[in-house]
């Protein structure tokens, strides 16, 4: 690990493009600003709190420029109370103007991938915990609560304490088993202290070398480290690393269920029967993480005792999976795949676990209850991993 000591100088991208969000002409880490948000996001996960806040300013002018709201948590409704909601969810984003994807277009940072024009330096905030998913074009994006998002979408603006960064430096070759989400496990592993509260920007031949997915993918995890944001950095703003990882180093690596996350190689784990496999959604959802699956899926036959379930990030993705016959050979092979969306990882759609569950999935989030029972058990691995432990019905390690 090398840390560059003091200000990394040479790679500004951060800080200018925040400095020219708020009207300053500079910024500095622990400054209070406030931004000017290119895109403000929300959907029915966190769709309540914010439609019940809504209500006690209804009169008041909406100042933000651009608002996306989705329905994805829990779509189609599986309740009467969650249809209810979605249809004054839907009145209010109509009244307001906002854009609005309700007809199962997909998971929400999928659906602004596709349709929304990402570019390098935008503000993006939502309330969502994995808004960062954007940082894969170089946007700078930042989770909130339903009352700050409430708030900005009244004010017009975004308070901020102006982040520290962390550039980290991605060098190497990946082995053949490794993908973008044992990356971004092992660096929370490995430097989850230092992640914590920065705003972590990735620069370097290795993650240039990624293709969109996996940029994603590599954004949307650090999150759970407690990192405050992550972006790819566009190739003209490399400068000196705070910290340089040789991905060679790495392998396949698994979060293991519990209170606190707890990391390891997936060949430590090898072998943990399983009832449950989940693949899609924001984190590994997309076309190429579908491509991965049916490799390992086609021409075998998912145990009688081991659930799969499947959800593709979108619409688009799903259209895509239909083209190239991944669906057949994913249903041939026993699998049950979902409406685009986030499936079953927020707890609030079909594929809950009950007390004697065993899942791996490639999911976001691990804590106890997650995906319906306190009792089962969570583990989180790549789309790879996922896949062949879906088909041995016990977790099993990628071969190189």
């Amino acid at each position: 690990m090398d840390f560059c000591r003091g200000e990394c100088a040479l790679v500004t991208y951060l800080y200018k493009n925040l400095a020219a969000a708020s009207g300053n002409a500079k910024v500095a880490p622990g400054d209070e600003i406030a931004l000017q948000v290119d895109l403000a996001l929300g959907h029915d996960g966190t769709g309540p709190k914010v439609l019940e806040l809504m209500k006690q300013r209804q009169g008041e002018a909406i100042k933000s420029k651009k608002v996306v709201f989705t329905l994805d948590h829990a779509f189609p409704a599986p309740t009467i109370e969650s249809r209810k909601f979605q249809n004054e969810f839907t009145k209010m984003s109509m009244d307001n103007g906002f854009s609005l994807y309700s007809h199962g277009e997909g998971v929400l940072h999928q659906v602004i991938a596709e349709r929304e024009r990402l570019a390098p330096g935008m503000i993006v905030a939502g309330a969502d915990g994995h808004v960062a998913t954007a940082g894969a074009f170089g946007v700078i994006g930042f989770a909130l609560s339903p009352p700050q998002l409430v708030q900005l979408l009244y004010d017009g603006a975004l308070p901020l304490t102006v982040p520290e960064q962390l550039v980290i430096d991605l060098d190497g070759k990946a082995k053949s088993n490794v993908f973008a989400r044992d990356i971004a496990m092992y660096l929370v592993q490995k430097y989850g202290d230092s992640i914590k509260g920065k705003a972590v920007l990735f620069q370097g031949k290795a993650i240039s070398a990624m293709n969109t997915s996996e940029k994603m993918s590599l954004c949307n995890y650090l999150p759970e480290g407690g990192a405050a944001t992550a972006l790819v950095l566009p190739a003209e703003e490399f400068g000196t690393p705070s910290l340089s990882v040789n991905l060679s180093a790495i392998d396949p690596m698994i979060a293991c269920p519990g209170e606190a996350t707890r990391f390891a190689k997936v060949e430590d784990v090898a072998g943990k029967e399983v009832t449950m496999a989940i693949a899609g959604g924001c984190s590994s959802g997309r076309l190429s993480d579908m491509e991965i699956i049916a490799d390992v899926l086609e021409g075998r036959r998912i145990p009688e005792t081991l659930t799969f379930v499947i959800t593709p990030a979108s619409s688009e993705v799903a259209n895509a999976m239909d083209k190239r016959a991944l669906s057949v050979v994913l249903r041939e092979a026993g699998a049950v795949i979902m409406p685009p969306g986030c499936g079953p990882c927020p707890g609030k759609h079909f594929g809950l676990l009950s007390d004697n569950d065993v899942a791996v999935t490639t999911t976001i989030r691990n804590t106890p209850g997650r995906i319906g029972s306190v009792h089962g058990e969570i583990y989180l691995a790549s789309p790879l991993t996922v896949a062949l432990t879906a088909v041995a019905g016990k977790i099993t390690a990628p071969l190189q």
